[in-house]
């Protein structure tokens, strides 16, 4: 199949992933969690944005001279968004308390007692170094972002927290379309479009294990995700 159509078929395959997501976060919210749960909820969140931003930071810091401009253009703009997101999520945090937040602080405790982070998989499958698992990323991680903060969005009541969830989720579907872009780019060939497949298959699962952790584990979500991925 040509670029175009692999990535396509990637959407298809990855709906299941955004769906099983999106049930467990109705499911967290839905159980009224405390004040105290929702800030060490957002304060992971916070952080991964933050991880979000300095990972891409990296990569764009370490990109050859003859990077395409608007390459460069499109990971500068994500890269601004992800610290746009760290301190929107914090705002959100200090709307809730109606205290300033100590950041620092909060990022030293969060490293102490680690949430599960989406963001941690840029490292773990080097996207820094592979344009293949950075587009991946992009478009599995970031496509699963929108519809988490899409959902999160409709949950959650305080109109100040949807609307900024909202904005969030806008901006994670751009960076979804910058990882369709360079699939469509580089997945040319047979063997290449294998590899993304075979990044695809773990990333997906790795994914659903942050969702697991993070939210409300659902059997029928599990079942979703198994009968899809199983094969």
């Amino acid at each position: 199949m040509n670029a175009k159509q692999f990535v396509k078929k990637m959407a298809e395959d990855n709906k299941a992933l955004f769906t099983a997501s999106e049930m467990q976060v109705e499911a967290y919210f839905n159980s009224n969690p405390s004040q105290e749960q929702l800030v060490e909820h957002f304060v992971g969140r916070m952080v991964n944005e933050r991880m979000n931003m300095v990972e891409i930071s990296a990569k764009i810091a370490s990109m050859p001279a003859s990077t395409p401009v608007e390459e460069l253009q499109l990971l500068t703009k994500q890269a601004q968004d992800e610290a746009r997101h760290f301190a929107m999520v914090k705002e959100v945090i200090e709307h809730i308390t109606g205290e300033e937040l100590n950041v620092e602080k909060a990022i030293a405790d969060e490293a102490a007692k680690p949430t599960a982070k989406g963001a941690a998989l840029l490292e773990k499958y080097e996207a820094q170094n592979d344009p293949l698992a950075l587009a991946a990323y992009q478009f599995i991680a970031e496509g699963r972002a929108e519809a988490v903060w899409n959902k999160m969005a409709d949950c959650i009541e305080d109109e100040f927290v949807s609307r900024t969830y909202a904005k969030i989720a806008k901006d994670e579907g751009f960076h979804a379309n910058i990882g369709a872009r360079s699939l469509e780019l580089l997945a040319t060939d047979e063997e290449t479009q294998a590899r993304v497949e075979e990044i695809a298959r773990t990333m997906r699962m790795d994914l659903f294990a942050v969702s697991c952790m993070n939210t409300t584990a659902l059997p029928e979500a599990r079942k979703l995700i198994d009968e899809a991925y199983s094969a």
